[in-house]
């Protein structure tokens, strides 16, 4: 079982830099026992194990069960219930399933998650319900008999209701008006919730958190702008608000705010938008072009800053991190954007009998099938590059309109919750249990081949419960891993510490003299320039770190978009023998920790800016490599022979820091509040 976590690490061990301790003189923090350290919503027994300078804490907040429309037909039978099981530490039998419902294999994660929240899609929650009882009128149906014995056929009607921008519930399933299928939707969305709460450790002990969710499905022309739905506590409304009622995002924040916010008392809900890269331009518009005033931007990017503060930068389906080469972005070709990147410009793919060469989106422009990979690549459909459009948005309307962290999940179809390992995955969908399976090459679509075990959510919190993990979503103060269990932290201020490194709690000194990520730098005192304090430290299920990279992006004086990669700590280039990862041997040296405090030399104060900070590993054998370097020779399946990376460098990405100049800080709610 995972070891309970230290209040503190010591931060500096085993870095590349070490400074020596010149501790300065703070204000203490409050005491780990002080009432005010976490605002309760519900009632649960205080955790025995807090900490005012916080824990690190992993999860996976994108977890599908047989009560999704894509997971059920395919062959997936566990429930939310079993998802949690396996989410603690519990063995899970994966499909496919023999006559006597044995299954083929079993999966076990070697460290148990600290929290997790199931996110069945919502859409179709009645007609699965109504499909798959045999007691149901409806049960014989054609379309029902479609979903439960061909995956292909069976799920395609779906498909196209949550791929129209006036989607309707599947008629002959739930009548005209869709009314027959809101009580069994209703019954299943009670179900979730029920599982959920079953599953929440409430106790002091506080070993393991659940969260009330849901993802909300919209595909509209193709293009990915799903979200999932997490509420706060177990107050939440009687239906879960899904595609077909809101088919858009400003429909669902409305709905969200009406329904949970305003009507029910005691509820608290936020969104986070998923698979950004696969949306060409769809998820994230710019503000400055698609309004009609700057007062109905304003007012639109506010209410998404106040509903969805963070955003997954990685999951199954890929990277959503950064893309070079993206027009009227200036900065360096960064290598790391290729980590599990699954687009490619000037590629030519054959969708339906259309042949489509991928380019860039013009400025503004939203494509299409971007699910597909064949979708124009906007620059709004990246971390790095969006939240230099909320700058610039902020520069136009008075609030940067992209005010995200980032936080990171699998994506599992499966159940498999938190199931990362590159050595022992066995896929996020049915068709992926079997390596051949898993390792296709699909043009058309993000999975097998070109898909990963996906990422973890990782949260600063002082306790493992609801309202402390739900206030450190809500406050930004959260990052998101490739897979392992790095524990980035970043700090910025004006007047950190050169020692802070050396420091017996770097982090106390971060919180007291500085601004954790997420956050917005304080005001400048004259002359300053910010400084960093970024520190991180490797997991247990993880390779040594190899370096600390600060990013930067910026908007210049003529309303330029900018980024910059610093090298902080560790080795700026690894080189490694690919034959020795072939062979298994040690693929290089690395550290299990590194730290360092960083003065921006480039700052220009009257340039709005941001800092993230990217911890990475050594490289090593990616899951396709080693999964077929297991086998002999002459055993391994055709599909070995691929053109897959061999390696990857895992990695860890902390929310931004943010500088505004005084000119703009000063403009009247300029700023979102934190």
């Amino acid at each position: 079982m995972k070891a309970a976590i230290a209040f503190y690490r010591p931060a500096a061990l085993g870095a590349t830099v070490l400074l020596t301790a010149c501790v300065k003189t703070f204000d203490p923090l409050p005491d780990a026992t002080s009432p005010g350290l976490v605002e309760y919503t519900e009632q649960r027994e205080a955790c025995a194990l807090r900490s005012p300078t916080k824990r690190a804490l992993f999860g996976d907040l994108h977890i599908h069960t047989a009560f999704s429309y894509d997971a059920r037909p395919r062959g997936t039978e566990t429930t939310p219930a079993d998802a949690y099981r396996f989410a603690r530490g519990e063995p899970l039998g994966i499909p496919p399933y023999d006559k006597n419902g044995r299954p083929a294999a079993t999966q076990q994660l070697e460290y148990p998650l600290d929290f997790a929240a199931v996110t069945d899609h919502s859409e179709f929650f009645g007609e699965m319900t109504r499909c798959y009882d045999a007691e149901s009128v409806v049960y014989d149906l054609p379309t029902c008999r479609l979903i439960r014995q061909n995956e292909n056929e069976g799920m395609f009607a779906m498909f196209r209701v949550v791929g129209a921008t006036d989607p309707k519930h599947l008629p002959d399933v739930c009548g005209e008006d869709g009314e027959a299928c809101v009580e069994p939707a209703n019954d299943l969305w009670r179900q979730i919730q029920e599982m959920a709460d079953a599953a929440y450790d409430r106790t002091s002990a506080c070993t393991f958190t659940t969260f009330v969710g849901y993802e909300h499905t919209g595909t509209p022309n193709s293009n990915n702008i799903h979200r999932n739905v997490l509420f706060r506590n177990a107050v939440v409304p009687a239906r879960a608000i899904s595609y077909i009622e809101t088919p858009s995002d400003r429909l669902l924040w409305d709905q969200l705010k009406e329904q949970c916010l305003d009507g029910l008392d005691g509820c608290d809900v936020l969104a986070i938008p998923h698979n950004a890269n696969l949306s060409s331009g769809a998820m994230f518009p710019s503000y400055i072009s698609g309004f009609e005033s700057v007062d109905s931007a304003r007012a639109m990017a506010e209410l998404r800053n106040a509903m969805e503060p963070v955003m997954e930068v990685f999951q199954h389906k890929g990277n959503s991190e950064c893309f070079n080469g993206l027009p009227n972005i200036l900065g360096a070709p960064d290598e790391l954007c290729q980590t599990e990147q699954v687009l490619e410009v000037n590629r030519e793919v054959d969708v339906f009998g259309d042949y489509r060469i991928v380019d860039f989106c013009e400025d503004g422009e939203v494509g299409t099938r971007g699910f597909l990979r064949v979708g124009c690549i906007s620059k709004n459909d990246f971390y790095r590059s969006v939240l230099l459009t909320g700058l610039q948005d902020e520069a136009a309307i008075g609030i940067n309109s992209y005010k995200l962290g980032v936080i990171a999940s699998t994506d599992t179809h499966m159940s498999l919750a938190g199931d990362t390992s590159e050595e022992h995955w066995k896929g996020h969908l049915v068709s992926e249990v079997d390596l051949g399976g898993r390792l296709r090459n699909i043009e058309t679509s993000a999975t097998s081949l070109a898909g990963n075990p996906g990422g973890l959510a990782g949260v600063w919190a002082v306790e493992n419960s609801r309202d402390a993990i739900f206030e450190a979503l809500r406050r930004r103060e959260v990052f998101g891993t490739t897979g392992t269990r790095i524990e980035p932290r970043l700090f910025g201020g004006w007047d950190l510490s050169d020692d802070a490194c050396g420091m017996d709690d770097l982090a106390a000194h971060g919180y007291a003299v500085g601004k954790p990520m997420g956050s917005d730098l304080a005001p400048r005192p004259a002359g300053a320039a910010p400084k960093l304090l970024a520190n991180a430290v490797a997991g247990p299920d993880g390779a040594p770190l190899q370096k600390l990279q600060l990013i930067k992006g910026w908007v210049d004086d003529a309303g330029r978009s900018n980024y910059r990669i610093y090298h902080l700590a560790g080795e700026e280039h690894h080189h490694h023998d690919a034959h020795d990862l072939e062979e298994s041997k040690e693929p290089g040296h690395g550290e299990q920790a590194l730290c360092r405090v960083f003065e921006d030399p480039d700052f220009e104060p009257d340039q709005p800016a941001y800092y993230y900070l990217r911890a990475v590993e050594i490289p090593t054998l990616r899951w396709s490599s080693r999964a077929c370097l297991a086998l002999a020779p002459d055993q391994r399946p055709r599909e070995c022979d691929n053109e897959a990376p061999k390696t990857i460098q895992e990695m860890a990405w902390t929310s931004p820091i943010w500088y505004l100049p005084e000119s703009q800080a000063a403009t009247p709610d300029a700023r979102s509040s934190e």
